[in-house]
């Protein structure tokens, strides 16, 4: 089982964290796909998906939502309705971080066992890092948990 680190971007900021939690996963023992949105069709993550047990997914926030790519991609998958999945949500915001609590809000309605969430204001620091490799380490740990 691999995780996929699926992540939009604007300035960069969310790039990094989703950069970081994938080593986190790896250091972890699990396997990691990322996939930047700006890259990938929605129909290459839904296959990816169909072979993951895990999705983590980041967004920075966009007039008070999330990146309209991330937007359709969840959508997209939301047919899918996968069983035993783990999966987290993390972003960069200016104000408020609400794609953030919008992306935990799609992971928790398709029955995604949420094991954390990470948000950075503007650019994520060496605190932020450091809490996205944490979450990524975690995420492997569980993710090479289930492949025993």
């Amino acid at each position: 089982n691999r995780g996929i680190v699926l992540y939009d971007t604007m300035w960069g900021s969310t790039q990094s964290m989703a950069k970081v939690i994938a080593e986190g996963i790896l250091q972890g023992g699990g396997k990691v796909q990322l996939m930047p949105m700006g890259g990938s069709h929605r129909s290459d993550v839904a296959t990816e998906l169909l072979h993951a047990g895990a999705l983590v997914a980041g967004s920075p926030t966009l007039n008070n939502n999330m990146f309209p790519t991330m937007a359709d991609v969840l959508t997209y998958l939301k047919g899918l309705r996968r069983k035993n999945l783990i999966g987290a949500a993390f972003g960069s915001y200016g104000w408020g971080g609400e794609a953030i609590k919008q992306v935990r809000e799609f992971l928790e309605g398709v029955d995604i066992e949420v094991i954390g969430e990470m948000r950075a204001k503007y650019v994520p620091d060496d605190s932020d890092l450091e809490d996205c490799f944490q979450l990524g380490v975690t995420i492997g740990k569980r993710l090479a948990e289930n492949t025993r």
